[in-house]
């Protein structure tokens, strides 16, 4: 029977760092992993915490019989950003 492989991966040193951070400093109570860990997950959690903001797209007053449907809108890929540029005419301001 195969055990539970403990440690960080060998493939990235961030892993590392983050593995360590966690064992030696918020377990082990070593006050400069903790700072280490704070630089490497800090970003992370302020991103999920202060993501993006709120945006007013319309206000409308609603009678009564009435109703709002929200959907949110698909983000293009990659061919379809390109095509619509190329669509805009940003290919036809090229000098020839």
């Amino acid at each position: 029977m195969v055990g539970r492989r403990r440690g960080p991966s060998l493939r990235s040193p961030a892993s590392y760092l983050r593995f360590h951070a966690v064992r030696r400093g918020v377990w082990g109570g070593s006050t400069g992993w903790v700072v280490v860990g704070a630089f490497l997950y800090g970003p992370r959690i302020a991103r999920r915490l202060f993501g993006r903001t709120e945006q007013v797209v319309a206000t409308e007053r609603l009678l009564p019989g009435q109703f709002v449907r929200i959907e949110a809108l698909a983000t293009p890929t990659r061919s379809e950003r390109k095509s619509s540029r190329t669509a805009t005419g940003s290919a036809a301001k090229r000098p020839e």
